[in-house]
């Protein structure tokens, strides 16, 4: 599943750096124990893209990227489209990167929660992001 590969650091920090394929949110989940946007404001999360659209059926990728807080992990993803838009999404056992397929079954706004958990908070279940994924069909 892992259609993503490393291929080469950034020269600050020495940080992985990702080649993604189209239709791939890159998640970067950071714990700054105040003023987040998520969990009571204990993390702050952002996705780039900002938004997928979606134009024929395909893969929707999400990875986490290497700015990650370090025990942060993606534990499931969710969402709300009618019965058949979407296939079930299958998580990486690293959790590092998750994928659900869209059947593009018709035009809609899809709400999708990536749900992820901290190694380092584990009285917090889950932490929601949620990205913005909108079909267009061709």
């Amino acid at each position: 599943m892992n259609d993503f590969v490393p291929v080469g650091t950034f020269a600050a920090g020495g940080k992985a750096m990702y080649v993604v394929p189209k239709d791939t949110f890159v998640l970067t989940v950071v714990r700054v124990g105040t003023g987040g946007n998520t969990d009571d404001g204990k993390y702050f999360y952002g996705f780039k893209p900002d938004i997928v659209m979606a134009r024929k059926a395909s893969y929707i990728n999400f990875v986490l990227s290497p700015d990650t807080s370090e025990g942060i992990r993606i534990a499931a993803v969710v969402d709300s489209a009618d019965h058949g838009q979407m296939d079930r999404a299958e998580v990486e056992p690293d959790g590092l990167s998750a994928r659900m397929y869209d059947n593009m079954i018709k035009p809609a706004l899809i709400n999708v929660a990536v749900l992820v958990s901290d190694d380092h908070n584990p009285e917090d279940k889950y932490i929601m992001c949620d990205p913005q994924v909108i079909n267009v069909p061709d």
